[in-house]
């Protein structure tokens, strides 16, 4: 048995579905994005279980993201929102992918491999309006249109663009972004290019803007029981699904004055007990991501926190929980193994804490368990194949 794992509550996934459905505005489905392993909790019974529960329509990033739930029995929409390359259209048009078309490469690609097969590829268009990602600049409008008349063999079935900052308080980008938008549906209108699905609203989008949901709205964060910001708790009432787990496998008493990890930066300041877990970095645990500071205080914030960190006080220090009690990281977070300081807490040897793990670091070697009111899906199911995916 791993002494790391990961509980996941289908359950709660199947409340945020239909907390989101209750909230949507009259005509508009979900589709539910589970790229990157549906924020690394598990794409494929993520997907299944909403499958169950009617869910029509998913949204991936890659080609292999899609084929891997088509192999696992995910039927309807399956829309692949990244580029792609002229060998993954291929499998992606056997499997009925639905592909994003956000260039002319991309447009040109996918009508010569359709025709090759004698398939009708279809396709959303991706507009450009303000991210600077991917998709067609108004500019190209026209081109584009006329581009898609000439192609027979590309079936136009939804056109879409991404917001920047949909979770701003600041709504007059976002503003422009659908303004852009509606020209370009627009214009495709104008071209023949009539009755496409149109969607604009990711999570945060979808719960400010409901005057926007038009035919989809794309939501993953929602799913999982987070809000884009905390400018939006609790306008759902969303579970949460992840917790990360892990046992203690080592404890010992040490003295006053020790030092603990690589270059010592961490030393006891009285008689204590230091537990070893064994999770680290190449777990995700303590991995951040880099962010921009928003603001010139946000900025000095940073400026602050490091200099106390070269001092030896460490501001934001990683914790696990225990039975309520809130544990430190003695040191430095190793790779596979790191220490506690408990103190004179009371645990032992095979007692579980709760580790505050980023779910889209969390390393896929750690075992899922996936937790309904029906079944626990067992370790030897996942040996034996019921989630072939993940080589748990």
């Amino acid at each position: 048995m791993s002494n790391a794992w990961i509980d996941i509550n289908l359950d709660a996934i199947a409340h945020n579905y239909r907390e989101i459905t209750q909230h949507l505005s009259q005509g508009a489905r979900v589709m539910a994005v589970v790229k990157a392993d549906a924020y690394g909790l598990g794409a494929v019974p993520i997907a299944q279980t909403l499958q169950k529960l009617g869910c029509e329509a998913f949204a991936v990033t890659t080609v292999e993201e899609g084929l891997i739930l088509r192999q696992q029995g995910i039927q309807g929409i399956i829309l692949v929102l990244g580029p792609v390359s002229s060998k993954q259209i291929e499998g992606a048009l056997e499997a009925d992918l639905q592909l994003t078309i956000g260039d002319f490469s991309i447009l040109t690609q996918c009508a010569t491999v359709a025709a090759q097969l004698g398939k009708e590829a279809q396709v959303h268009l991706k507009l450009e309006t303000g991210m600077g990602r991917t998709g067609f600049f108004e500019k190209d409008w026209e081109d584009l249109a006329e581009s898609l008349k000439a192609a027979d063999s590309i079936n136009p079935v939804g056109i879409y663009t991404h917001l920047a900052r949909a979770a701003l308080l600041d709504r007059t980008y976002t503003q422009q972004q659908y303004d852009t938008f509606q020209r370009g549906v627009k214009k495709m209108e104008q071209h023949g290019f009539v009755g496409l699905w149109k969607h604009i609203c990711n999570s945060a989008a979808f719960l400010d803007y409901p005057e926007w949901h038009l035919d989809f709205i794309r939501t993953g964060t929602l799913l999982v029981g987070h809000f884009p910001s905390t400018s939006f708790a609790g306008m759902l009432k969303l579970q949460d699904p992840w917790i990360a787990k892990a046992q203690i496998v080592s404890l010992r008493q040490v003295p006053k004055g020790t030092f603990v990890g690589y270059q010592s930066i961490y030393r006891t300041k009285a008689e204590t007990r230091l537990a070893v877990i064994p999770v680290g970095y190449a777990d995700g645990f303590g991995v951040q991501p880099h962010f921009i500071p928003q603001g010139f205080w946000d900025f000095i914030k940073i400026i602050i926190k490091n200099f106390l960190a070269l001092c030896g006080i460490f501001v934001g220090q990683e914790t696990v929980a225990w039975q309520g009690h809130s544990i430190r990281v003695a040191g430095k977070i190793g790779m596979q193994l790191t220490v506690l300081d408990v103190g004179r807490l009371t645990c032992q040897v095979g007692d579980v804490v709760i580790l505050p793990l980023r779910r889209t670091q969390a390393n896929p070697r750690m075992l899922r368990q996936y937790w309904s009111e029906e079944r626990l899906i067992t370790k030897r199911e996942i040996k034996e194949g019921y989630l072939q995916t993940y080589p748990e």
